[in-house]
């Protein structure tokens, strides 16, 4: 049991860890997104202004406004592009795999728990049939299992 144990606990932890490093992704994006709004926002208005009445000399109100409106709507989704970068798939791999091995091992470990038992249930089930000649088959299971928890 000392091994499925120990595999429930790795599990736990890299659970854990792959949880904290999405949770610090997901942390980091949004601080990015956030700076990057409050920074294309105060920089956007006067930008604008001057554009505006740059563009305003050569065209109309109308036609300048539509001009820089699309270019703010560029300019937004160029920095949604940069802050949607970040990928913590790559980040939580080695944890990824580490998890997905303690789990093939505690599969493991419980399949030949089942067939312990299932080997000492079919003693157990030919011990009234022949008990000097079952004794042997239900007692290496038995001595089988106890000596692997040493």
């Amino acid at each position: 049991m000392s091994r499925v144990s120990r595999n429930l606990v790795t599990i736990y932890r890299t659970e854990r860890l792959i949880a904290r490093r999405r949770l610090a992704v997901v942390q980091q994006q949004t601080i990015m997104m956030v700076l990057a709004g409050i920074a294309a926002l105060a920089s956007l208005v006067l930008l604008n202004v001057a554009l505006f009445f740059a563009l305003q000399t050569v065209m109309s109100s109308a036609s300048a406004a539509a001009i820089l409106s699309l270019g703010n709507l560029l300019l937004a989704g160029l920095l949604v592009l940069i802050a949607r970068r970040t990928n913590v798939e790559d980040e939580i791999a080695p944890a990824v795999e580490v998890r997905d091995m303690a789990i093939a091992d505690i599969e493991e470990e419980l399949e030949d728990m089942a067939t312990e038992a299932r080997e000492v249930v079919q003693a157990v089930k030919s011990f009234g049939a022949n008990p000097l000649g079952s004794l042997t088959a239900l007692l290496i299971p038995i001595l089988t299992a106890v000596l692997k928890k040493k």
